[in-house]
């Protein structure tokens, strides 16, 4: 599990950063993120992305792009995203 760092929202797309995540996310088949009062929002289309590591040995942070519809409640900094 990781935690929402940003939330970039463009006219046509919604960018999602989080925190550093342990194991392999790049075939994740659903995201699965949780608002403030723990209430699950499932998402099955989606683009994910890495960010580069440099300078540490850290997991790497995953970015996604959400190509569905979302409540506000659910991109906001600090929500637990599940990446399975």
């Amino acid at each position: 599990m990781c935690e929402i760092l940003e939330v970039i929202k463009t006219e046509k797309e919604i960018l999602v950063e989080c925190t550093h995540h342990e194991g392999d996310f790049m075939n994740a088949k659903t995201i699965t993120i949780f608002d403030r009062e723990s209430r699950p929002a499932k998402i099955t289309r989606f683009c994910m992305d890495r960010t580069r590591q440099c300078f540490n040995d850290n997991p790497v942070a995953p970015w996604f792009r959400i190509d569905e519809k979302i409540d506000e409640r659910f991109l906001q900094r600090g929500n637990t995203v599940l990446i399975e």
